[in-house]
């Protein structure tokens, strides 16, 4: 009987072959499982690292803090800034307070004039109590008392029609002898002085109740001037 050693040898020579084949497939799948465990291992654990988060959390945290404090400094400049309307406003204010205060130095300064015209005048005015006429409390008369002007040409005619000119002079020297404006008097009467360059006014002080007699005459050119007043008990 023979041997066959070809065919024999041709079947161990296959059993090899796959046999290695097998074995470096196998080697294959392990080192790609090894690669799939150690990707997954790598993304899991790098995902879930508190570490990780927390500097993550600490950046962010500080990328928003100072994202805030620009836009807080930024606000903080705009409102700062005085915008054009308003450094007009406050200009228009500055201007108004300084004109404010000279009206209110005038004021103050025509206040003191006054005040001391009146203490010149008060220093000149005459009073007398005695009087033929039981009517009369007393009598005033001031040197210091002069024609109130006019704007009336000469020659010269007394008007009594309320409203007039003429009218109007006459009581802008009754409330010059009598320092009492027009509201703070009631006109009782304005009559004829007993001439054509002479008048007579009678008054009532609303405040204090005083009669008075005020008397005028026309000084040429110069308008009506008051010459005496009388403080009277009745009208």
């Amino acid at each position: 009987m023979s041997l066959d050693f070809n065919k024999g040898g041709s079947r161990y020579g296959r059993t090899t072959k796959r046999k290695k084949t097998n074995m470096i497939l196998n080697i294959l799948i392990g080192v790609v499982f090894i690669f799939i465990v150690v990707l997954a291992s790598s993304l899991f654990f790098g995902k879930n690292d508190p570490a990780t988060d927390n500097e993550n959390q600490l950046a962010t945290g500080e990328q928003e803090l100072s994202e805030t404090e620009e836009n807080e400094a930024e606000k903080d400049s705009v409102e700062a800034a005085p915008t054009d309307e308003e450094e007009a406003e406050s200009e228009e204010a500055e201007e108004s307070a300084e004109k404010d205060a000279e009206e209110e130095k005038e004021k103050e300064k025509e206040e003191e004039k006054e005040e001391e015209s009146n203490e010149a005048d008060d220093s000149e005015t005459e009073v007398s109590e005695n009087s033929d006429d039981p009517n009369v409390i007393k009598t005033m008369t001031n040197p210091g008392w002069g024609p109130v002007g006019t704007s009336q040409s000469e020659p010269h005619t007394s008007v009594y029609d309320q409203g007039h000119v003429d009218w109007n002079e006459k009581l802008k020297a009754v409330e010059a002898a009598t320092r009492l404006s027009s509201g703070d008097y009631t006109l009782i009467f304005l009559g004829n002085g007993g001439s054509e360059h002479s008048s007579v006014a009678s008054i009532k002080d609303k405040s204090t109740g005083e009669n008075f007699k005020v008397y005028l005459e026309w000084v040429t050119n110069k308008g009506w001037k008051p010459t005496k007043v009388e403080q009277v008990k009745s009208l």
